[in-house]
């Protein structure tokens, strides 16, 4: 057999084996860390965070249940009609042209805007991802704790 014939055949064999064991068949949202977070975005990449936020939103059954910790900027808007208060903690995406967030339910009650950021500011939002008839994406996250990153 030829060095080249031999080198080929190598190169394929590697292909393959590379091939699979790179795909362990899991998404991000079955993997959970040390401290009970089922998902935790602020350990991606900013176009991962994107990507999963994504997921998440468009794909939501398999996150469903899981405790979610997400990094992005707090945006609170207010319904003309109600006059309710809605949070969300959007993420853009690694050009920054785009954004998409989710809506979180806080634990604790507080009065907004005393007790909250400005809108733009950067919070860690940790919560169980669930269900919620009120948006358009049918996702949110609830029983929430939120806090400012630290500033730079």
């Amino acid at each position: 057999m030829g060095t080249k014939k031999l080198i080929s055949i190598l190169l394929a064999a590697l292909a393959v084996f590379l091939l699979l064991t790179g795909c362990s068949g899991k998404n991000a949202a079955e993997f959970r860390t040390e401290d009970g977070i089922d998902l935790d975005l602020t350990k991606l990449s900013g176009t991962m965070v994107y990507a999963e936020v994504f997921n998440m939103r468009y794909e939501p059954d398999d996150y469903y249940g899981k405790v979610i910790r997400m990094e992005g900027y707090f945006s609170a808007y207010q319904n003309p009609n109600t006059g309710e208060y809605y949070y969300n903690c959007v993420v853009p995406d690694a050009t920054a042209c785009c954004s998409q967030g989710i809506q979180f339910f806080l634990r604790d009650d507080l009065s907004y805007p005393e007790d909250f950021p400005e809108n733009g500011a950067t919070v860690t939002v940790v919560g169980t991802f669930e269900k919620n008839d009120q948006n358009l994406y049918m996702c949110s996250l609830a029983d929430c704790t939120m806090e400012l990153a630290a500033e730079e």
